[in-house]
């Protein structure tokens, strides 16, 4: 490119950027309200996508919940999962079977030594 193309081009682009700043200050619309307008537009389908995926991956995990209740409701009417029957404990009961191991009227008093103490000796 030359000195003379360089000028040229130089000129050219002059008045358009003199017009595009005219353009901002004759319209603030143009220059404030326009981008706010859009990034509010694009947000909010942003967040919209976001929500879909997100309701999407909770869809999945309920489906994948019911096939392992369906399938535990499967092997229950063939008898694996009533193989294993715990034993219904109350708490009375262990309250009774921990009375009978410790005795609360026979016990030895020990000093615990303070954090401080220990370290004075």
């Amino acid at each position: 490119m030359t000195t003379v193309q360089s000028e040229g081009a130089a000129k050219g682009s002059a008045p358009t950027e003199k017009a595009f700043k005219r353009w901002g200050r004759r319209s603030p619309f143009v220059r404030y309200g326009l981008p706010m307008i859009s990034l509010t537009v694009l947000g909010s389908l942003g967040l919209a996508q976001l929500l879909q995926g997100s309701k999407d991956i909770a869809k999945v995990k309920d489906d994948q919940e019911w096939e392992i209740i369906e399938t535990r409701k499967a092997l229950s009417r063939t008898g694996p999962v009533h193989a294993y029957n715990p034993k219904k404990i109350s708490l009375e009961e262990e309250l009774k079977a921990l009375q009978q191991k410790v005795d609360i009227n026979n016990y030895e008093y020990k000093k615990i030594p303070k954090p401080n103490e220990g370290s004075r000796d």
